[in-house]
């Protein structure tokens, strides 16, 4: 993905450029971005293993905004959220150890991924833990 900064002009261009394009312009994080569909998200070029991690990420989404929705839960995510945001500040690489895990020895959550929202840090707690 690129990073564009765009014309003030072109600040509210969101989608498409063309109807066949595979470029698309998104807001994301208060920024204007421009980036492209990968071809491999195309559903009859997908492997067995892909489409089985799309349709766990989509549970994890759905579960999130269940979670969300329910006053006690997202207490207790943005408590965790919290947390989290605090051990990063410290050290990103023992924050993810600590609230993701390892398998085999092998972090579940790269060493310098941080999570911005509360959503996407939920997510990656349910993706953790299937």
């Amino acid at each position: 993905m690129a990073k564009a900064e765009l014309d003030i002009l072109l600040n509210k261009l969101q989608g498409r450029l063309t109807g066949d394009s595979k470029f698309y312009t998104t807001h994301r994080h208060g920024r204007t971005v421009v980036s492209n569909y990968p071809l491999h998200l195309d559903p009859k070029k997908m492997t067995e293993g892909q489409k089985a991690n799309s349709n766990a990420f989509g549970q994890a989404v759905r579960q999130c905004k269940v979670e969300m929705s329910e006053p006690e839960r997202l207490a207790y995510w943005q408590t965790r959220y919290a947390a989290y945001k605090k051990a990063a500040n410290k050290d990103l690489t023992k924050a993810n150890a600590e609230f993701f895990g390892e398998t085999n020895g092998v972090p579940n959550v790269p060493a310098d991924k941080y999570y911005t929202t509360l959503r996407g840090f939920i997510i990656g707690q349910l993706r953790r833990d299937k």
